[in-house]
């Protein structure tokens, strides 16, 4: 439960920093990539350099799919409601 509280906070925290400081056009795909990139940069760092714990298959790919298609719609949700919020 606190990965999902990380992760979709994360990506919230992430589009409206986006928004507010990136004043471009291109600004909603930086608040989408940047916490789907987050999430890909920390599954494979605990892939690839923490020790094995012992498990099954490894499920990181199915995550990244999942939960970095959700961060990153949350980050855009995020950018979008701020810049909403701003022309208020």
């Amino acid at each position: 439960m606190h990965i999902w509280l990380i992760l979709i906070g994360g990506s919230t925290l992430a589009g409206y920093l986006t928004a507010i400081f990136i004043k471009t056009n291109w600004a909603i795909y930086v608040a989408g990539a940047l916490p789907w990139f987050a999430l890909l940069g920390a599954l494979i760092y605990t892939e690839y350099l923490t020790s094995y714990e012992g498990g099954g298959a490894s499920m990181w790919l199915v995550a990244q799919l999942f939960g970095g298609t959700i961060a990153a719609a949350v980050g855009v949700i995020s950018y979008k409601l701020t810049r909403y919020a701003q022309r208020i």
